[in-house]
C-alpha cells in the first residue's frame, strides 16, 4: 500500500512539472499592427510561426510578404516601398519572458507576463519590452500582447511614415499546441 501512495504522489508532483517541461509551438499566431495616426493603414499576417520553451523562451518569426491589407496598392507599397521585402524577406522576435515560473500550466487562468527581447524587422534589430497575458485552457497557452514602434527606428522612410504612418500599435495572438 505504501508502494501505491508513493508512486501516486510521484506521479502528482510530475504531472505538474510535465507542462512546464513541454515546447509549445504555433505556425498560425496572428500579427497585426494598425497606424496610431490613420487607422485606415492596418495589416494581418496570420502565418506567424511562434515557439514557447520550458525555460520561457518565445520565439516569432514570419514572412514580411504575409502581411495582407485590404487594398491591394497599400500591400504593394508597403512590400516594395517601406519593409523592402524582396531585400529583408523575415521579421524575428527572439525574448525571454521574465516571469515564467508564475505560469501554472497544469491551471486554467490569466497569467500577466513581462517579456524582453530583441525585434528584427527591415534588417534593424531592435530591443523591446512588453507586458502580455498568457491565458492557460487544460494544459495549452494562448499568449497576447499589444505595443507601439515606431518605423522609423528600423530604419524605414518614405513620405507617408513622415506624415501618417511612423507609430504602429502591433497586436499579437498566438494558441499554441
Amino acid at each position: 500500500m505504501k508502494n501505491i501512495i508513493c508512486c501516486f504522489i510521484v506521479f502528482i508532483m510530475s504531472s505538474n512539472t510535465t507542462f512546464a517541461q513541454q515546447v509549445f509551438e504555433t505556425k498560425s499566431a496572428k500579427v497585426q499592427f494598425i497606424s496610431i495616426d490613420d487607422r485606415d493603414i492596418e495589416a494581418t499576417n496570420n502565418e506567424v510561426t511562434s515557439k514557447l520553451e520550458p525555460n520561457g523562451k518565445l520565439t516569432f518569426s514570419m514572412l514580411s510578404k504575409g502581411f495582407h491589407f485590404d487594398m491591394k496598392k497599400m500591400e504593394e507599397h508597403f512590400n516594395d516601398e517601406y519593409i523592402e521585402s524582396n531585400k529583408f524577406p523575415n521579421v524575428f522576435f527572439n525574448g525571454q519572458i521574465t516571469n515564467f515560473k508564475t505560469i501554472n500550466f497544469s491551471k486554467n487562468g490569466s497569467y500577466p507576463v513581462t517579456v524582453t527581447g530583441t525585434m528584427q524587422v527591415h534588417g534593424v534589430n531592435k530591443n523591446i519590452q512588453t507586458n502580455g497575458i498568457i491565458e492557460v485552457i487544460n494544459g495549452l497557452p494562448k499568449a497576447s500582447a499589444k505595443f507601439v514602434v515606431r518605423l522609423k527606428e528600423f530604419g524605414m522612410g518614405g513620405i507617408m511614415i513622415n506624415m501618417v504612418a511612423d507609430k504602429i500599435e502591433v497586436n499579437i495572438t498566438a494558441s499554441y499546441k
